[in-house]
């Protein structure tokens, strides 16, 4: 029984690793906000 627990806090803790990132490998940044500057070249096909 205390192998199955095991199993299942192991697999908890990667889902929610999973589903909220890790935060000692990434850095979360807040998405900028207001408008930003084009980073392209805008392209104009014809057709």
């Amino acid at each position: 029984m205390s192998i199955i627990l095991r199993g299942l806090r192991v697999w908890f803790g990667q889902a929610l690793e999973h589903t909220l990132g890790n935060p000692s490998s990434e850095r979360h940044l807040p998405p900028p906000i207001g408008p930003q500057p084009y980073s392209e070249k805008p392209q104009k096909f014809n057709y």
